[in-house]
């Protein structure tokens, strides 16, 4: 299951893919986040992403 999330999420935000735009592709698939400046959370898809230079960098599952 967290590893169908995460290809989803890669899809619409590909690595080294800016914050703007991940932000815009989560908002437009409806997908709730919590946006904490260089990191974003997804708690649905159980996954964190990492920006660094506004540049996404990793991108991990949790366990909820």
């Amino acid at each position: 299951m967290y590893h169908t999330s995460l290809m989803m999420l890669d899809q619409l935000c590909p690595l080294h893919s800016s914050i703007a735009s991940c932000l815009n592709q989560l908002r437009e698939a409806k997908i709730q986040f919590l946006n904490l400046g260089n990191m974003i959370i997804c708690p649905q898809q159980h996954s964190i992403l990492f920006f660094q230079q506004r540049r996404l960098v990793r991108m991990e599952s949790f366990a909820g």
